[in-house]
Formats: C-alpha cells, structure tokens, sequence
C-alpha cells in the first residue's frame, strides 16, 4: 500500500505514485474510520483534560510525531470526594523507527499499557501503536493503526444491592480478555496539527450468562476529531487555541456529543498556562513546564458547574514526560513545550 522509506519525493514518477498510494491509503482508512457499528450499551472511553499530552492513545496516527522517543505517565482522580469514582493511570512510550542521523524516519512504533478504577470495575488496556509518515514540503500526514486488548474485572461480591439475589451480581469476574483496534489519520505543520480518528473499532462485551445474544457491556464506538494552530505574538508568547470533538454512538445508542475547547499561552517555549472549557459542564485549568531538556511535567484542575458539583472537589490530573534526546541531536531540533 505504502513507498518503500528510502524513496525521494524529488523524482517527477516518484511523487504521482506516491500520490496514487496515498489516495488509496486514504480511501481504505476512512472507509474503516466511517464503517457503521452494530448496536449495544454505550460505554465512553477514558478522558484526559491535557489530551494534547495524550495523543497517542485516541489517535494513533500521532504515534512518532515529535521525531523523538518519548515517554509519558499520567495520573487522574477524577470527581474526588465520590466514593467509586474514576481513577486513571497510563504509561506510553512512542517514537520513530531508525537512525535518529536521519533528519525524517517514516515509521514509527509505540506501546501504552492503563488502568482505569470506577467502583467495583477495573480495566487494564494494552495496546501497540503503527504509524506510517508521509513527508511533504511543509507538512507530515501519518496513518496509524493501533491494536491490543483489554483485561475487565468486577468484584461484585463487594457490592451491597438492592436485590441481594439478582443472577447478574453472584458472581465476579476476573480478566475477561476482550480484543479491539483501532486507526487514525494524523495531518500536520509546523503551526497547526489536525487529526481524524477511530481509536476502538470493534465493540467488545463480557457475557456474565456466557449466551451469545446479550448486549450487556458492549462498548460502543467513539469517534474523535482534534486540531490546534499555533500563533506567535511576538519572541516570548505563542497563544494556542486547540480542541477535541468526541461522538460515541450509533444508530441505536448514543452519548451527547462532547467537546474540550482550550486556549493556551506558551511563554518562552518553556511554560505552557492553558484554560479548557468542556462541555460537559466543567472548565479546566491547566499549567505544563518543560523543567530541562528532557523533562516536562503538567497539572490539571477541573472544576464541575453541573449538580455533581456539590458532591466533588474536581478532578485531578498529572502528566510527567521524558523525551529521550541524543546530545548531538537535542541542539540541532530543540523540542520544548511541543504540543503536536
């Protein structure tokens, strides 16, 4: 479907068939990014507020784009106060595949293993990440492909229902293995980032009564549209307005339509201040600095507007990122508070 890596763009017979590949590859991946679901239950997929420190795991297609290796943890307690409520934890590392000589590696790998606590569930994700980097003059268009599992558990023997004798609630269960994948379509320049992705194409379900008809804890499809620009006010402040568009649902099941919409200062290419605006009914505050070269962490605060304000504090959310830079190469392409 692709070129070969080491082909050049600068041969007239290179470049229209790198555009006919191309146009097929788009083709093949909106036709699955645009597949209709089958029915079930809806069940959202985590959210991150710093999403553009998360990329990777709603779009695959990001997988490699800082030209680097990097690694990041992140931490979120969300709704602190309710008892049972969402904890989150990810640890990702991604990056291009080759020598770090070459000033454009087209493929790129990646790995990210999280956890996710509500109540009595827990859900472990583990999934591998593919990119494929098309290099043009001034922008980079990456086609990506992740794949994985998730192990669900669930101590309802914990649980103290209504019903105490209900069928459903006699039983735990203990990593039930549940198979997905994912893709994603990756654009970007050196000012703006755009991104189309499917990041859970199939919709995986445990069947506690082992029947093969239940709809009972299917996952229903999510889709996301991101983008950001980046504009330079003068040599010390760049102000980034960016955000992220999710849709979970099908014909039969859906969640409202949910969207983060932030607005950014970056300030020496060193301190990140952000403010998120979630619709939803929370609004998020947000500050990220690059320590040293090779070190970033980020905070984040949500405060609710909705009625389950009155029985939470907010949300929590920590990110902590290691990019691991060569020293000959760290100087010669800087990467400091680097959002896309």
């Amino acid at each position: 479907m692709f070129l070969p890596v080491h082909c050049s763009l600068n041969d007239s017979n290179l470049v229209e068939l790198l555009k006919r590949n191309f146009m097929k590859a788009i083709n093949y991946l909106l036709t699955i990014l645009l597949l209709a679901p089958a029915v079930g239950f809806a069940q959202s997929d985590e959210h991150y507020t710093m999403f553009m420190y998360n990329k990777m795991l709603y779009n695959p297609a990001y997988t490699g784009s800082r030209d680097l290796m990097s690694a990041n943890a992140t931490y979120r307690n969300q709704w602190t106060g309710i008892n049972g409520a969402p904890k989150l934890y990810n640890i990702s590392v991604d990056g291009p595949v080759g020598s770090y000589m070459k000033s454009f590696r087209s493929v790129a790998t990646g790995i990210s293993i999280d956890n996710e606590q509500i109540g009595v569930e827990n859900n472990t994700n583990v999934m591998a990440y593919y990119a494929y980097r098309i290099r043009f003059e001034k922008t980079v268009l990456s086609l990506g492909l992740r794949a994985g599992a998730k192990l669900y558990s669930a101590n309802y023997s914990q649980l103290n229902p209504y019903q105490p004798f209900d069928k459903n609630l006699t039983h735990d269960i203990k990593n039930a293995f549940l198979p997905n994948f994912g893709s994603g379509v990756y654009w970007s320049g050196d000012k703006f980032y755009l991104g189309l992705s499917v990041p859970n194409m199939l919709q995986p379900y445990y069947d506690k009564n082992e029947t093969i008809n239940t709809l009972n804890a299917r996952e229903i499809r999510g889709y996301y549209l991101s983008g950001g620009y980046v504009l330079p006010l003068n040599d010390i402040i760049k102000i980034e307005p960016q955000a992220i568009v999710r849709y979970i649902g099908n014909a039969t099941y859906n969640l409202p339509l949910n969207c983060d919409i932030n607005l950014s200062a970056i300030v020496y290419d060193r301190i990140l201040f952000g403010f998120t605006y979630r619709t939803d009914n929370s609004y998020e505050a947000i500050v990220h600095l690059q320590v040293t070269n090779n070190i970033n962490i980020g905070y984040a605060y949500d405060h609710i507007t909705s009625a389950l304000g009155a029985y939470s504090s907010g949300s929590h959310e920590i990110v902590v990122g290691y990019d691991f830079i060569r020293e000959h190469y760290k100087y010669t392409t800087p990467r400091f508070v680097k959002s896309f």
